[in-house]
């Protein structure tokens, strides 16, 4: 009787303890560690990174070329960001609500676009229009 009372406990103890074990690496599966977040390019979005395609390279949209939304009536958001190529040749934007940069091609001195946007600079500052709407400027 002694004997088989201390197998039970021998086994409840075992059995807790493989629970607690199991418990634990769940636990730390679960929660998700700093840093660990790469996209597809690796790019560390915790860390403020995002993939360029302009710059074939993971960069930090706030540390480029700000543009300050004109009317946020209808947005929380406050700017866009904005990469242009060092040859003139594209630029790139980065809008908060776009899970994707937007690729701009140069079409003229001063002036990009795709079918949706067009950059424009205008005595040194740039503005971001969609349609004829005007959403984006540099601070002059």
């Amino acid at each position: 009787m002694k004997q088989s009372l201390n197998m039970v406990m021998v086994a409840t103890v075992m059995f807790m303890s493989c629970q607690s074990e199991n418990k634990q690496a769940t636990q730390s599966a679960q929660t998700p560690v700093v840093g660990a977040d790469k996209d597809a390019h690796g790019c560390i979005a915790s860390a403020g990174y995002t993939w360029s395609s302009l710059k074939d390279s993971c960069v930090r949209p706030f540390e480029q070329i700000q543009l300050d939304i004109i009317d946020n009536k209808e947005s929380y958001e406050t700017a866009a960001f904005l990469i242009v190529d060092e040859k003139k040749q594209a630029a790139e934007v980065f809008l908060k609500e776009s899970p994707e940069s937007i690729m701009l091609k140069h079409v003229q001195a001063y002036e990009y676009e795709n079918e949706d946007y067009k950059l424009i600079q205008d005595q040194h500052c740039w503005t971001l229009i969609k349609g004829n709407t005007v959403l984006y400027k540099e601070k002059e």
